[in-house]
């Protein structure tokens, strides 16, 4: 598995690139798409002139969750529904970043609620 990407002195880089680099470690698309984003990539090393620091940010915080759930990519998955999906200030602020404009709950049936609800 990939454990770690390094793209440095690759300035020309767009918005729309960190973007997609940012959706392979954390896509907030849906619940099955975070669940089935990369969660073994611990460092991925930029150097962009003209980086977006939110985007950066947010990829900083997807490797740090794979990193602390090295041994259980599940668990690392869980962890970004927990902190990505269930939290709505997170979920929108990436959601804007990424160009989702659906709400995610709206996903959610009913009778799987208390299974989304065990993951907290």
């Amino acid at each position: 598995s990939l454990m770690t990407l390094n793209l440095k002195r690759n300035d020309e880089i767009s918005k729309q690139g960190q973007i997609l680099l940012l959706q392979l470690v954390n896509n907030i698309s849906s619940i099955t798409a975070t669940l089935h984003s990369n969660h073994t990539l611990k460092s991925l090393s930029l150097e962009i002139l003209d980086a977006d620091e939110d985007i950066q940010r947010h990829i900083g915080e997807a490797t740090q969750i794979n990193t602390l759930h090295a041994s259980n990519p599940e668990a690392a998955g869980q962890e970004k529904v927990i902190q990505t999906q269930l939290n709505s200030g997170r979920r929108a602020e990436l959601a804007a970043l990424q160009g989702i404009d659906h709400s995610v709950h709206s996903e959610i049936d009913p009778l799987h609620l208390p299974e989304v609800l065990s993951l907290v």
